[in-house]
């Protein structure tokens, strides 16, 4: 993660010049996204690092697509569409109290979790400014991905991946869409797997110090803008005990600058109380969100915003730039 970091700050699209050539440009960007980065077993779904690289990616590639872009996308808008953000209903409550309430709600709670299993079968909806379809990247309009996901114990994996309904804020996006191409009108499927895994990282602790090591591992330190990155990536890969969210929202319990943001719900209709992180862990002024079951523990959410400055990025701010529901998470006896 440590490379992807220092790759998006060096492609910060306030920093980037003007006079360097474009098709270095886009080659230089198109190696950095298409990179691959180490992996605990059987990840295959898109890190939150990539809607970041993702982002900057697109910046730098606006100010080139006359001269290396072969789909005509300067035809899209100026700004990109984006989703409607979420709305949530704000409490005076500190984030501490919130959290340590449903550790403490859901701790005893029995483990469901079938003590032998063939595999773990998650699914998520997704989406983030860096979307492409076809190789073109869609500024006209909303397109969610919905992935899912079947890991084996040996950490072998398989997934599928498909595009949802083109989504808009009103009917005048929907119509440039519509003039522009239509790009993402037809569904999109695609497929993949991947073998056994060497390493593993084990099954987490059930204490809250335990929690945070497995949580950092292989980092050198657990920072509050990486904790609000790993653990969402933690949830699309691993199926945890009632015990173990409990040791989990006391990490978050004590991380610095955490708040809590209120009820809400989520873009899959389910209620559930928000915790945010406002920082530049990335490069640009972000609000980093994460919604929680407060019956289960269990992650209903997890929503990126651009706060104030959008860099060179093509949206108009605040804007959220990324999310993922969690729709499904459950081991398969």
């Amino acid at each position: 993660m440590r490379d992807i970091d220092k790759a998006l700050r060096a492609l910060d699209p306030a920093k980037l010049t003007s006079g360097e050539d474009p098709v270095r440009v886009h080659a230089r960007l198109d190696a950095i996204v298409s990179r691959p980065r180490p992996t605990s077993p059987g990840r295959s779904h898109r890190p939150r690092r990539w809607v970041l690289v993702g982002a900057a990616v697109a910046a730098a590639m606006a100010t080139v697509f006359v001269a290396v872009d072969p789909f005509d996308t300067t035809t899209q808008p100026a700004y990109a569409v984006t989703p409607q953000p979420l709305h949530y209903q704000h409490s005076t409550r500190s984030a501490d109290q919130v959290l340590e309430e449903i550790a403490r709600r859901i701790e005893g709670l029995p483990d469901d979790r079938p003590p032998a299993w063939s595999s773990e079968h998650f699914v998520q909806e997704s989406w983030s400014l860096s979307t492409r379809i076809d190789g073109t990247q869609v500024t006209s309009a909303v397109i969610p991905e919905q992935r899912e996901t079947w890991e084996k114990p040996d950490g072998s994996s398989r997934w599928t991946v498909r595009t949802r309904r083109p989504q808009f804020q009103n009917s005048e996006q929907r119509k440039l869409w519509d003039e522009t191409g239509a790009i993402g009108e037809d569904p999109k499927t695609w497929s993949g797997s991947g073998g056994p895994s060497e390493s593993s990282t084990g099954e987490p602790s059930s204490s809250p110090d335990g929690m945070k090591k497995w949580l950092a591992t292989g980092q050198s330190s657990l920072s509050p803008g990486l904790t609000f990155e790993v653990v969402p990536e933690r949830f699309m890969d691993h199926v945890f005990s009632p015990a173990q969210r409990a040791a989990l929202l006391r990490v978050l319990k004590d991380t610095k600058g955490v708040v809590y943001a209120g009820t809400v719900k989520d873009r899959a209709g389910r209620t559930g109380e928000a915790f945010s992180l406002t920082s530049r862990f990335g490069g640009l002024p972000n609000k980093t969100t994460m919604v929680f079951d407060s019956s289960t523990g269990s992650l209903l959410a997890y929503e990126e915003e651009l706060t104030t400055d959008a860099g060179a990025l093509h949206v108009e701010v605040p804007a959220v730039i990324g999310y993922t529901t969690f729709l499904t998470s459950e081991r398969i006896a």
